[in-house]
Order: C-alpha cells, then structure tokens, then sequence
C-alpha cells in the first residue's frame, strides 16, 4: 500500500526501502527484521551518503507513516511485496 496523494519520499528513502524489501524477501529466513539491523543494512548498503543512524531511523519511520512498512514488537514488516 503507497500513498499517492503526497509527494514522492526522497530518491535515497525509496532506495532504503528497496534494499529492505530485497533483504527480507529474499536473504533472511524470516519475513521481518529489527530496527538495528535495518539501520545497519543501509549505513552498509550507502556508505557514500554519510548517514547517522538517527537519519536511517527518521527514514524508516517515514517509510512506516506511508505504508510501505509496518512494526510489530520492534520487527518491521513489509506492507505488500512488489513483483
């Protein structure tokens, strides 16, 4: 589910979400990971950006404001899989 009716999230957000979704889907075992492994999946998969963990954290709560992720007892969710 994507909200359409705002603006786009920033390029590296959308990026961000695209690593998660391609990290869950298809390298764990299970359909969700924490909050510290997703902020460190993107200080990994970014470094040229020089983002703080604060930031990734700010990204990963706008990405669940929008809908592509939800959070249950600390794990993150992807909302609904692309093809």
């Amino acid at each position: 589910m994507w909200d359409s009716t705002r603006p786009p999230l920033p390029e590296w957000i959308q990026d961000l979400y695209s690593r998660l979704e391609t990290h869950i889907h298809t390298e764990l075992d299970q359909d969700s990971l924490n909050r510290q492994q997703a902020v460190e999946l993107a200080l990994q998969a970014h470094p040229e950006h020089n983002l703080t963990h604060e930031e990734i954290s700010h990204a990963i709560t706008r990405l669940i404001n929008r809908g592509y992720l939800y959070e249950v007892d600390n794990r993150l969710y992807i909302t609904e899989f692309r093809n």
